[in-house]
């Protein structure tokens, strides 16, 4: 996924190793540096500022009700890690650190009471029905809950699915109606909420307020309940399926089965737009906008931070997205199964987790669907959350010499400090911060407190690498990721890790929309991640001398999808190894345009989807 996070630098890291690149797109060399991109030096680290950093921890994982993939209903009054639960889909966590969930298959809810860890029924009678309105809600039936919101007055808002109802159980336990008259329908905005018609309600949440905002899925609108007086209005959708409206009011887009909604501290709604597959966010002026694009959320959390916590229902990971936009897992392997509890969460195994919830000291509550468990993610200070290709901000495996961004809490200066060159290598410490891959020290780009930049050393082996990061004598926990010979990304023109290709036409112009390349014309892209060079490229060391480190590895490119001719493809001229350069040739027949694809291969692993360059006649 593409991240937005640290925009300003990762411009000023491409177009400063753009800069100092000099190889011409025909194969021969361009002994100067090129007018155009000395314009933009000005972007480099030397004048960059940056005001606020997101991190992401690493975290640790244990199961906190259930036992792992014994499904059953058992243990009420015990505590709740030696209980059996059955599918639960969906969990939240109230202000005292409680915490609820909805076990599906036994048509209850449930709570986790933080003083004692023990588990009890508070709504459900085991029966898939609608019953027992103003009496105890352990006697009621309900069907098919897919949210679950608790206030700081001891009251359980749960969305009775399948009854088109919203319900809530107050702190005495008995269990009302508070929306829905239980027809499927859309009506009733500006009146009460139990008189109104709601279709499939999903996902709740409570703002600072005390407003709830209901996901109603089948009428594809979200739909809030003022806390005072308890009438009900729309403030996102129109009743209509489909997807429109961005940067518009919230209320006149449409948006496609939301299943899940959060709310954040300053009263931004998010939205799991789940048919769209994206998250939307309305802000508190009304307009809606896409944040996040390619994932069908079931369930979503936002933290006092404003990091947003995600599941997919179906893809075995769990997702943090940054407020910078740089979407990280926090959890899971990638492979469905059952284990890893007490371990870093992202070495653990989870199996179709359906729901998500995050507490107000940063622990993560998940809703471990196949496996029958809740779990919670708890973050470790001073370590390694995650590491993203630093072109494509994709995060997966790492690659020797690819130029990564590193994710971490505490693992630098409170201001981010940048790299100097000596004797022609960028070193390997910056402000007595050191990152070590399989324990050989990288070559730094720049480091803070959230987030760093290396260049992985070319000599690390094996099928997997253990990061870990040395600040002031002290060393983070460590964090393991897979290793693979190549993963190559496309550095872009703003960073995003889609749109314009930062990229430098034959003539050396910068290639956009203003100065494009023409067909049959040469154009060089810029990659991280193309693996082992001949000969061997030297950890941090500026490309200076002859022949020039090619890649080993095959690498294709095609424009507008027909296959463009490669004449060189190894290091960037002047520039640190590790940045690699690809020098193309527009075929004949591609389409003209500003915006034209262009897909890069590298061994048969593919940078990522999305990038385009200019082309013209």
């Amino acid at each position: 996924m593409v991240s937005r996070v640290l925009i300003a630098i990762m411009k000023g890291l491409v177009c400063l190793l753009c800069a100092l690149g000099a190889h011409r797109a025909g194969g021969s060399w361009n002994s100067g540096l090129m007018n155009s991109l000395r314009k933009i030096i000005s972007l480099s680290f030397a004048t960059l500022t940056v005001a606020t950093l997101a991190n992401a921890q690493q975290y640790t994982v244990t199961t906190v009700a259930g036992q792992g993939r014994v499904a059953g209903f058992f243990g009420d009054g015990e505590p709740a890690t030696g209980a059996q639960l059955y599918l639960p889909v969906r969990v939240a966590v109230d202000s005292k650190g409680n915490f609820y969930f909805s076990d599906y298959y036994v048509n209850r809810v449930r709570k986790v009471t933080a003083a004692d860890g023990k588990v009890s029924t508070i709504a459900g009678n085991g029966t898939k029905t609608y019953s027992g309105d103003d009496a105890a809600a352990t006697d009621a039936g309900i069907s098919d809950v897919h949210g679950i919101a608790a206030d700081g007055n001891g009251n359980v808002y749960i969305a009775d699915t399948s009854n088109s109802r919203v319900r809530k159980i107050d702190s005495k336990g008995v269990i009302t109606t508070f929306a829905g008259d239980g027809t499927p329908g859309f009506s009733g905005d500006g009146a009460a909420a139990s008189k109104a018609k709601v279709w499939f309600p999903a996902g709740l949440a409570l703002d600072s307020a005390g407003n709830l905002y209901v996901a109603d899925y089948g009428n594809s609108t979200v739909r809030k309940i003022a806390a005072s007086g308890g009438t009900i209005s729309t403030i996102a959708g129109t009743g209509s399926w489909g997807f429109s409206g961005d940067g518009g009011a919230a209320n006149k887009a449409t948006l496609g089965a939301p299943g899940s909604v959060a709310v954040d501290a300053a009263g931004n709604v998010y939205i799991g737009d789940s048919a769209n597959n994206n998250i939307r966010k309305v802000s508190t002026d009304g307009n809606i906008r896409t944040i996040l694009s390619g994932y069908s959320v079931q369930s979503l959390s936002v933290d006092a931070a404003g990091n947003l916590y995600f599941v997919d229902g179906a893809t075995p990971v769990i997702w943090k997205l940054l407020p910078t936009g740089s979407l990280v897992i926090i959890g899971g392997t990638g492979r469905t199964g059952w284990g890893g509890d007490g371990g870093a969460a992202t070495s653990a195994s989870f199996d179709h987790p359906a729901g998500v919830s995050s507490d107000s000291t940063g622990n993560v509550y998940v809703a471990d669907t196949s496996n029958s468990v809740i779990r919670r993610l708890t973050p470790v200070s001073f370590s390694v959350g995650a590491v993203t290709n630093a072109a494509s901000a994709v995060q997966g495996p790492i690659a020797p010499g690819e130029i990564v961004t590193v994710f971490g809490d505490k693992i630098g200066p409170a201001a981010l400090t940048q790299f100097t060159v000596a004797d022609g290598a960028i070193g390997t410490q910056i402000a007595n911060a050191q990152i070590f891959f399989n324990g050989i020290p990288a070559p730094l780009l720049y480091v803070s407190a959230g987030v760093g930049a290396a260049i992985v050393p070319y000599g690390i082996t094996g099928t997997s690498v253990d990061v870990i990061v040395k600040y002031q004598g002290n060393n983070s926990a460590t964090t393991t990721f897979p290793l693979a010979s190549v993963a190559p990304g496309i550095f872009t023109a703003d960073a995003t890790g889609a749109g314009q290709a930062a990229a430098v036409n034959g003539d050396g112009t910068l290639n956009k929309a203003a100065t494009p390349v023409k067909i049959g014309g040469f154009i060089s892209l810029y990659l991280s991640g193309a693996g082992a060079t001949t000969p061997s490229a030297a950890d941090g060391r500026l490309v200076t001398t002859t022949p020039l480190p090619q890649v080993i590895a095959p690498v294709k490119v095609t424009i507008d999808g027909k296959s463009a001719v490669v004449s060189y493809a190894g290091a960037t001229p002047t520039a640190v190894a590790g940045l690699t350069q690809v020098n193309v040739q527009v075929p004949v027949g591609v389409t003209v345009g500003a915006a034209v694809p262009v897909q890069v291969t590298v061994n048969g692993v593919a940078a990522q989807s999305g990038v385009t360059i200019a082309v013209a006649q």
